[in-house]
């Protein structure tokens, strides 16, 4: 099963109609502000190299500062005109995220896009300083 997937994944292409090349080349996001949470790591670094690659300015938020400064300069290795600030913080404070979404319309005068990529590999638990009645719009 290992040899069949390490084949497919080494022989795989990409197709004509998700190459993100001409998304790179053209820039379709360059007046576009995104906050990106969960963004030290995995898909959600993935998802800001792409849209940096894109022309989107970032926020970038994680719990982890290191992780956040690693993934800030792999984006400007890729991307070096890119826009792009952090803020190492928990998103289940909604003091923080608020602190954040300000920080990310002050910084770029806009705010067009969330990836609401955050993830903690503990038990499930509300806010911490909120309640899911706060969240729910009827």
């Amino acid at each position: 099963m290992l040899r069949q997937l390490t084949s497919w994944l080494v022989n795989s292409s990409v197709y004509p109609a998700i190459d993100p090349t001409s998304s790179f080349a053209n820039r379709p996001l360059a007046s576009k502000s995104f906050l990106i949470t969960g963004a030290s790591r995995g898909i959600g670094r993935t998802f800001a190299i792409f849209y940096a690659r894109a022309g989107a300015s970032l926020t970038l938020i994680a719990r982890s500062a290191v992780g956040l400064e690693e993934t800030k300069a792999e984006i400007l290795r890729q991307a070096p005109d890119a826009k792009v600030v952090t803020f190492a913080l928990d998103v289940r404070s909604a003091q923080e995220a608020e602190r954040a979404v300000k920080g990310a319309v002050e910084a770029f005068g806009r705010l067009d896009g969330v990836v609401a990529n955050a993830a903690s590999l503990t038990p499930f638990t509300q806010s911490k300083d909120a309640f899911a009645s706060d969240y729910l719009v009827c």
